[in-house]
């Protein structure tokens, strides 16, 4: 496996293939949804828990959150994941049209959105098993803590203020590693369209092969999002420095500078996205071959 062939294809396609910038941003406005209420849930869950101790007593808004009976919480927390799970859903289907565009741009060195968009019913009813399914039961660990947290703060503001502690240190790094166990099915499911049943033993042949490959792009996305996290991290120190002494102040201050940086860093964040995926792309067909040698991926 040429690395230095895959980063040179990469780029090309990345600067070249439009579609996938179209797509791109089709896919973050679909993940608004998902973003707002999963950042809710975590919101709350903070603010229960360390409000009083930004302040030194806690807000009057809180005691009506703490007062909320346990079945509302619940009820919420169900409906919201809810409608995460359908959103991810199409997510899931954006991610596989963004992943077979690559895959065929890298054979055919142009694709059009139309091309992108053929994914075919059968490849659309395995996508949407496997986010039904697994990437379901993904978001439903990710976020079945934070309604812990939330159920103890109401009660036990310090046994909280652990608990999220724990869950933030112990629920990101799992997620993330089901989350590229995820998408590697999804690949093989878009590039090589396998059955979802099929896809966990051919991913992980795939990732065997290639497994250094896929920890280089791992390296290699975090290197290239860090100047987006250098953007965006003053914001979010600047918000909560703010917002226990003025909400709507530190609110303001939030809209105002997340829309001067989202001049910049929506772009920068489109460019990343596309970039990454198109790498995991090269790099599983590479590997794929590796794997299956006689049977080259099918897009």
């Amino acid at each position: 496996m040429n690395i230095t062939s895959i980063l040179r294809d990469t780029w090309h396609i990345t600067t070249r293939a439009w579609p996938l910038w179209v797509l791109t941003a089709g896919l973050g406005i679909m993940f608004t949804p998902a973003f707002v209420l999963g950042g809710a849930m975590g919101g709350f869950a903070a603010m229960l828990t360390l409000a009083p101790a930004l302040r030194g007593s806690e807000p009057e808004w809180i005691a009506p959150i703490r007062s909320l009976p346990t079945w509302a919480l619940v009820a919420g927390w169900t409906i919201a994941t809810l409608l995460l799970v359908l959103t991810s859903a199409l997510t899931y289907l954006l991610q596989a049209a963004i992943v077979r565009g690559a895959s065929l741009a890298a054979e055919r060195g142009a694709v059009t959105l139309g091309e992108v968009l053929q994914l075919g019913w059968r490849r659309v009813i395995n996508v949407l098993a496997l986010s039904l399914t697994l990437g379901g039961f993904i978001l439903v660990i990710s976020l079945l803590p934070w309604l812990v947290v939330i159920l103890i703060s109401q009660r036990f503001q310090e046994a909280g203020a652990v608990l999220l502690q724990v869950v933030q240190g112990v629920t990101a790094p799992v997620s993330s590693a089901l989350g590229l166990a995820v998408f590697l099915m999804l690949m093989a499911i878009a590039i090589e369209d396998v059955r979802p049943r099929a896809a966990p033993g051919r991913a992980w042949a795939v990732f065997r092969k290639g497994w250094w490959a896929f920890l280089l792009v791992l390296a290699v996305s975090a290197l290239i999002g860090l100047p987006l996290v250098a953007l965006i991290l003053p914001i979010f120190v600047l918000f909560f420095a703010t917002f226990p002494f003025n909400q709507a102040l530190g609110f303001v201050i939030l809209a105002l500078c997340c829309s001067g940086v989202g001049l910049i860093g929506v772009p920068y964040l489109i460019f990343t996205f596309v970039f990454t995926t198109v790498l995991y792309t090269l790099v599983y067909r590479e590997a794929a071959r590796l794997a299956s040698p006689e049977t080259p991926p099918v897009t």
